[in-house]
């Protein structure tokens, strides 16, 4: 019983997996992830205390009936987002633990009608008017778009960092813009970007604050910024906000001179189709 079922959940695919996420967040991963902790080591325990004997022939029975019966439970928490009751940890990479959550959720105002919400968020940034503001910037146009789906600009850029790790491909200074899945309702800009009065005074700064709108929405539909689908994840984000959010193509590759893993690609076009749909992973066959 408890090795088909660590078994059961250790085999889904991404896919799957993520359906049983009760948030996407990743508050909502570390539950998953002390789930399936829980199944392995109790199914380890199991395994190293051997074979039970009694002279009770009842006693077994009623052993595993009270085993299945508390696995079935917690099972059922995990599945309704309920405080699971357990202590998990993890060790990350740099041999530090920390402790994973396995407290409660609110289903009902976590998970998102997927359909509905990038309808919304396709609408409303849409509608904004891209035009250069009495500054003669395009400031204001990314603030109006950011905050057309409900989310804030945030100009103090390092702070990026009390919560993100930065990329090792492009520098501090030739970065614009950032997403940050542990602050979802955030998009930081970089005005100390070296190209900041070019770029803030043309068309292509309204273009890359969709880019990190499509980061948000990719989050939002698969609880990760760089789903499983064989393309770099800068150009599936390119690729995104120019099919779902009226970026202009031309602008965001010609953005991509420097950075070629931006350029977008009819495979780019492709996945990005998919995440739209909902599907955030291929098969490797």
């Amino acid at each position: 019983m408890l090795e088909g079922k660590s078994s059961e959940y250790n085999s889904k695919s991404p896919d799957d997996a993520i359906k049983l996420l009760p948030e996407l967040s990743d508050r909502g991963v570390e539950y998953y992830g002390a789930w399936l902790k829980y199944l392995l080591t109790a199914e380890q325990e199991l395994e190293a205390s051997g074979e039970r004997t009694t002279t009770d022939p009842n006693e077994i029975d009623i052993y595993y009936n009270a085993q299945t019966t508390a696995l079935n439970e917690l099972e059922q928490k995990f599945l309704h987002g309920e405080d699971l009751g357990i202590h998990a940890t993890l060790r990350d990479s740099e041999g530090n633990v920390r402790d994973l959550y396995t407290g409660a959720f609110d289903l009902k105002s976590s998970q998102p009608d997927i359909p509905t919400l990038t309808a919304d968020w396709e609408q409303k940034i849409k509608a904004v008017p891209i035009a250069m503001g009495s500054d003669g910037t395009y400031l204001a146009a990314g603030e109006q778009l950011i905050a057309s789906v409900g989310l804030s600009p945030t100009y103090d850029f390092k702070s990026v960092y009390d919560h993100c790790s930065g990329s090792t491909r492009l520098a501090d200074e030739t970065t614009l813009g950032a997403f940050c899945s542990a602050t979802p309702n955030l998009i930081y800009i970089n005005q100390d970007s070296r190209n900041w009065t070019y770029d803030v005074t043309g068309s292509y700064y309204p273009n890359a604050a969709k880019h990190e709108l499509a980061h948000a929405m990719i989050y939002r539909i698969c609880g990760t910024t760089a789903p499983a689908l064989r393309v770099d994840h800068e150009a599936l984000t390119n690729s995104y906000a120019t099919l779902y959010f009226g970026a202009e193509r031309d602008v965001l590759n010609l953005g991509a001179q420097n950075a070629p893993w931006y350029t977008m690609t009819d495979a780019s076009d492709a996945a990005a189709q998919l995440v739209h749909d909902g599907h955030c992973s291929i098969s490797a066959d």
